[in-house]
């Protein structure tokens, strides 16, 4: 019964609540079940893998055994994903949390290891997803995984919007709100300092249209 197949089945029908409401109420707000399965599909035990927050999604990195980190700015949250992996059997020992903003952790974060997977999913007021991806991108290994949820949210959405124009990211997979990218070369396009024109999502004319289109007067109507 503690197959790890049986484990994933049991964490996404019960989907327990790891996550706490502002007033103390628990809840989960965890991955959906269907992205749960294509993440597990998608981990091996030699992977090293870092998220900004937790819940389910830390669960079944643990359930697979990879090298995880989780950066967690609430400690509650942090409590109640090690209670849960005690309930389902799932060991800790290859994951490691780190208490803080990730704004301000992963600036002056040093990783022993190259990343082969990052998921975004901790704060969503902007411009956070954007600090999260900046930061966590230098890590991630040519053909590395890159995912971000609550791509229907305003400020994900611009961030999943300008990596769709670039390049050296390839989207793979979109289930519900959660987008899966994979990273299909690194740097940037010009390593100039003021390479904004050189970016294919500033240069796409509908881009450009409805920008202009916003600062037009708008009409009045008596």
């Amino acid at each position: 019964m503690n197959q790890p197949e049986n484990i994933l089945t049991r964490i996404k029908s019960e989907r327990p609540p790891i996550h706490v409401k502002k007033n103390g109420d628990p809840r989960c707000i965890g991955l959906q079940a269907d992205v749960l399965d294509y993440l597990y599909r998608k981990l091996t035990p030699t992977m090293f893998t870092l998220e900004t927050g937790c819940g389910l999604s830390t669960l079944v990195f643990s359930l697979s055994g990879c090298h995880h980190t989780a950066i967690v700015p609430n400690l509650i949250h942090i409590e109640e994903t090690k209670k849960n992996a005690q309930q389902y059997n799932i060991s800790l020992e290859k994951t490691h949390f780190i208490k803080g903003r990730s704004e301000f952790i992963l600036p002056t974060l040093e990783m022993d290891e190259k990343l082969d997977m990052v998921l975004i999913d901790g704060g969503h007021a902007f411009p956070l997803p954007f600090i999260d991806w900046f930061y966590t991108e230098r890590w991630l290994i040519k053909d590395g995984i890159l995912i971000i949820d609550d791509i229907n949210l305003k400020t994900v959405n611009v961030l999943y919007t300008f990596l769709t124009y670039q390049p050296e990211w390839e989207v793979i997979k979109i289930i519900r709100k959660t987008a899966f990218f994979q990273k299909k070369k690194h740097g940037y396009l010009d390593h100039s300092w003021d390479y904004w024109q050189s970016q294919p999502f500033n240069n796409n004319w509908k881009l450009q249209l409805s920008r202009i289109v916003s600062r037009l007067p708008k009409r009045i109507h008596k």
